[in-house]
């Protein structure tokens, strides 16, 4: 798991060079000629800059220029772009030279490009740094790190965890496991004790735990927080000093901060798979948001004719891990729907944590079509293009049933939640039982590809086509 971190930085930090590289050719070549790549017209000219794009990333990788990328100061990240610069241009120089080509390179484009580039590639590590440490990792999708340790070992812990500048984990809250009393240590507030520890977690956004306390290696405890943790979907990471290895089937090894750890999660997905599913999303939401566009037209003013109040409905659901964000959908309900949920409570034909009834009286009549054909889960596809939601997963709650949650109920957003899922193309409305929702939802979750959810897709269509399970 750590091997692949450092492997999608490196990756990263790459892509940020190749584009400085890039451009600063190109603005080298205008310098010189006068014309923008007008060079490159000739094929002398194009197979240089792909040569040289093919032989700095041959360099970065074998020099492992990316190397404490992200804690590196300015002066020694400027420093690590000088010697890249420098032994990037000795070796084209001498490849060149070796293959008889070295009179496709004016020496003054050479100079420029030298100049320009060290200069353009600093500011864009600094840039993209900067982004990834202060934007990224503050944003909604940074894992939300909750730190599990005594009170003496706090102070420690939390600053080295900021010294190593992680940016894809922030630090959200610390659990003291003593009787210590602090609002906050190091600047990170104090939100629980060992006693309401669990508790806390099911209740909150958190991603990834860190568990640091060599008093509890080894103890029951500790094994019973592995395992309640792991039920819930939650990343958890043991200091791998004392920990006992056997107590958990998935596993590997990791690092937070300066620490090694063992990790432990329920299912443990790459960074490759994660993207892959982010750029699903992206390319079927941009898709998805044109037929939204589409369908407005039509709706609104049947909505707007059938009921009053607004086209579209907000209303704040719960994601990934507890995180809450605005959930849309056209309205498809009177505006005094969901003060009358409540009323209705005793029609539920759901068991358990969720709410159904057949011919809801809150539902308006341009509603019951739009709800029958799916069209009123179109604006969805705004949260899928935002992040709050992805093309396929389980079903965010609301926040009231979210608050009846128990350990094993969290597990099921332990992936960001879905406009569609196993659970839908599997009856939707037609299913009368909540431990048979999280049953289908865990085997989505435990099971998951890219390509299951390029089925799950398909079948969707076919299940809002058939208008199967719809209400």
């Amino acid at each position: 798991m750590y091997e692949n971190k450092k492997t999608f930085e490196s990756i990263l930090v790459l892509i940020v060079d190749l584009c400085s590289l890039i451009v600063s050719m190109g603005i080298a070549f205008w310098i010189r000629y006068g014309i923008f790549y007008g060079r490159f017209e000739h094929g002398d000219q194009i197979w240089l800059l792909l040569f040289a794009i093919a032989l700095y990333g041959l360099i970065f990788v074998l020099m492992d220029f990316s190397h404490h990328f992200f804690r590196r100061g300015m002066f020694d990240e400027f420093v690590n772009v000088v010697k890249s610069e420098l032994i990037f241009s000795a070796v084209l120089i001498m490849a060149l030279f070796v293959m008889h080509r070295s009179a496709d390179l004016s020496r003054l484009v050479f100079g420029y490009q030298i100049v320009i580039n060290t200069f353009m590639m600093y500011a864009a590590r600094v840039i993209f740094k900067q982004y990834m440490v202060k934007v990224y990792r503050n944003s909604r999708h940074s894992n939300r790190l909750l730190v599990v340790t005594s009170s003496d070992q706090a102070g420690d812990v939390i600053e080295n965890l900021k010294e190593y500048n992680e940016w894809n984990r922030t630090i959200a809250g610390l659990v003291l496991t003593d009787e210590a009393k602090a609002e906050e240590i190091g600047e990170i507030p104090v939100v629980a004790h060992r006693e309401d520890f669990l508790n806390y977690v099911i209740r909150n956004d958190v991603d990834e735990v860190f568990i640091i306390d060599d008093k509890l290696m080894r103890t029951p405890l500790m094994n019973e927080w592995v395992r309640e943790l792991e039920q819930m979907g939650i990343i958890v990471d043991i200091n791998i000093d004392a920990f006992d290895l056997s107590v958990s089937g998935k596993k590997s090894l990791n690092r937070v901060g300066k620490y090694a750890a063992v990790t432990f999660a329920r299912n443990l997905f790459s960074t490759r798979q994660m993207i892959a599913k982010r750029a699903l999303d992206i390319v079927g939401s941009l898709v998805g948001m044109v037929i939204l566009g589409i369908a407005t037209i039509f709706v609104a003013p049947a909505i707007k004719l059938d009921s009053p109040g607004p086209v579209f409905f907000g209303q704040t659901r719960v994601g990934k891990n507890g995180r809450k964000f605005t959930f849309y959908k056209f309205r498809s309900m009177y505006k005094d729907a969901e003060a009358r949920k409540k009323e209705l409570m005793a029609s539920n034909e759901v068991k358990g944590l969720m709410f159904k009834m057949e011919d809801d009286p809150r539902i308006t009549k341009v509603g019951k079509f739009i709800r029958k054909t799916s069209i009123d889960e179109l604006p969805q596809f705004w949260n899928v293009l935002r992040g709050d939601m992805s093309l396929v997963g389980t079903r965010p709650p609301t926040v009231d049933e979210f608050e009846h949650y128990e350990a094993k109920h969290k597990c099921r957003l332990s992936m960001t939640p879905g406009l569609t899922g196993l659970w839908q193309i599997s009856g939707r409305s037609d299913i009368k039982d909540f431990d048979e929702v999280v049953r289908l939802d865990m085997q989505y979750i435990d099971n998951w590809s890219i390509l299951k959810d390029i089925k799950i897709l398909i079948l969707t269509v076919k299940v809002v086509l058939t208008g199967r399970g719809s209400r």
